[in-house]
């Protein structure tokens, strides 16, 4: 009993350790509440941040609110590349810094001072699988840029205009011999016809075309609208030449070089993506268990990163308590403007608690069976007990000792126990608990660690023994063996007493 009760509490104490753990590691990094601007359900960066960051501070809980910025990137380092996940922060507000400052493996050293330089936080995973130490420089890649990359490589593999609209410009050069007269030495369109000529170069114009193909439509529709309206306003008047022009210039799409304009499609590209060098100023404690990001970058460089300019993803914020993050977002909504909507952290990381409860609750029930084992084992013992002493029993039966009382003899002996083993374990337990660092280092010694810190991202396991939790152990334990006895007390208590005097 002593055993099931020792088992299952430090299981459960380990497994509460290493929840709390992780939840003050992610809230150490992650906002209680995000504020982001979605106003046709897709969102979208918000620009008037500094004003709505004021304006949240003044809703009862929240502590702070400040700038969020994420994004994923390509980390270039030592000829390895990989893509990673960022996270920008504002430096200059004291409790952010401090918050990661806090994450920061001593082991490494390094700080989280990052200022408003070009600077980096990486995780522990990261820095080991490129080999990065405190000091050293890494390159970050946009993603955004490489959005470009392959919209750039896409458009060089397609057609061109002129083969690939060959139909429609032949269209719109019948359109325009066809449409137009001459007036007063000047060349005169049906404003309607004019207007459908426009909507098809337009359309054309709108594709996603190589640069000088662009250009040479761009003059086209340039020239269309230097015209001007007649008095009716039925008719567009065009200088003389212009339909001449407009032909040349869609006779023009097919002496294109494509080849010079894909390589100046290329060479854009060379010039949109261009890496940021970053100096590595610190390394923090990450745990394989969490998503995390793998790198934090001050707030400007993280807006280049992604392209945002004075924008960011949304307004994060933290509050007095973390835990009452539902009832303070319902009251966030109700102070942004329209088009803004919330999220906790717990809605972000519901799936992975809830996946944490299923697990302690599988524990309980699996290492339970260990007690209900030891419960069974003092059944079987007093059952024994009542075979051996059916003599003794069927005397005391015989000079008038009642049935109840024979079974509370019983009954205070698994009291007994379990009374015993309840206090044993409990007090094994504590002592495991507290003394498992020691432990844990005995069995590394060994060449057996139960709790790698390489993977956990924690130095010693993490471990909490709630008093409620210890109570409720023992406190079942206790009555699992005091009626543990019942049925052979009953069974004892019901024979006759002839017949157990008799058979000796």
């Amino acid at each position: 009993m002593a055993l099931g009760v020792l088992v299952l509490l430090v299981v459960l104490a380990v497994m509460a350790g290493f929840e709390r753990e992780v939840k003050s590691r992610i809230l150490g990094f992650t906002p209680h509440v995000m504020v982001q601007y979605a106003p046709e359900g897709q969102l979208v960066a918000t620009t008037d941040w500094q004003g709505l960051s004021e304006s949240l501070e003044e809703v009862p809980g929240v502590t702070e609110a400040y700038a969020y910025v994420r994004d994923n990137a390509i980390l270039d380092s030592g000829g390895l590349q990989k893509p990673v996940f960022f996270r920008a922060i504002d430096t200059s507000n004291e409790e952010q810094t401090a918050a990661l400052e806090a994450l920061i493996a001593p082991k490494y050293g390094g700080t989280a001072a990052m200022g408003l330089d070009e600077k980096a936080v990486l995780s522990e995973t990261t820095a080991k699988s490129f080999g990065i130490q405190v000091g050293d420089t890494v390159q970050i890649y946009s993603g955004r840029n490489f959005d470009e990359v392959f919209r750039a490589y896409k458009l060089t593999e397609r057609a061109s205009v002129a083969e690939e609209f060959a139909a429609e410009i032949a269209g719109i050069k019948r359109d325009l011999d066809g449409g137009m007269t001459t007036e007063g030495g000047k060349e005169v369109f049906a404003y309607e016809d004019l207007a459908r000529i426009y909507g098809n170069v337009l359309t054309i114009h709108n594709e996603e075309i190589r640069p000088g193909e662009r250009e040479i439509l761009a003059r086209i529709l340039e020239i269309m609208n230097s015209g001007v309206k007649d008095e009716s306003g039925d008719k567009r008047i065009l200088e003389s030449g212009s339909t001449a022009r407009m032909a040349a210039s869609l006779d023009s799409l097919g002496d294109l070089d494509m080849e010079k304009e894909d390589a100046r499609v290329l060479k854009d590209i060379r010039e949109i993506v261009l890496p940021k060098d970053l100096e590595v100023v610190g390394i923090y404690q990450a745990s394989q268990h969490v998503l995390h990001p793998d790198l934090f970058v001050p707030l400007p460089t993280g807006q280049e990163l992604k392209g945002l300019i004075d924008g960011v993803d949304g307004v994060a914020l933290r509050l007095e308590d973390a835990y009452r993050a539902g009832e303070v977002a319902q009251r966030v909504a109700q102070a942004v403007p329209p088009g803004f909507v919330t999220s906790t952290w717990m809605d972000q990381y519901r799936e992975w608690f809830s996946l944490i409860r299923r697990e302690r609750s599988m524990m309980k029930l699996v290492l339970g069976f260990i007690t209900l084992g030891s419960a069974f084992s003092v059944g079987a013992v007093m059952l024994l007990l009542a075979i051996q002493k059916k003599r003794e029993i069927g005397v005391l039966l015989a000079l008038g000792a009642r049935p109840g009382q024979i079974c509370w003899v019983f009954l205070f002996q698994g009291a007994l126990v379990g009374l015993a083993g309840s206090l044993l374990g409990l007090g094994l337990s504590v002592l495991v608990v507290r003394n498992r660092g020691a432990i844990q280092e005995s069995l590394a010694r060994l060449g057996f660690d139960p709790f790698p810190a390489e993977f956990h991202g924690i130095d010693v396991i993490p471990a909490h023994l709630d008093s409620g939790t210890a109570v409720g152990v023992c406190v079942a334990a206790f009555v699992l063996c005091w009626l543990a006895p019942l049925l052979p007390a009953l069974l004892a208590a019901l024979r006759d007493p002839a017949k157990s005097l008799r058979n000796v």
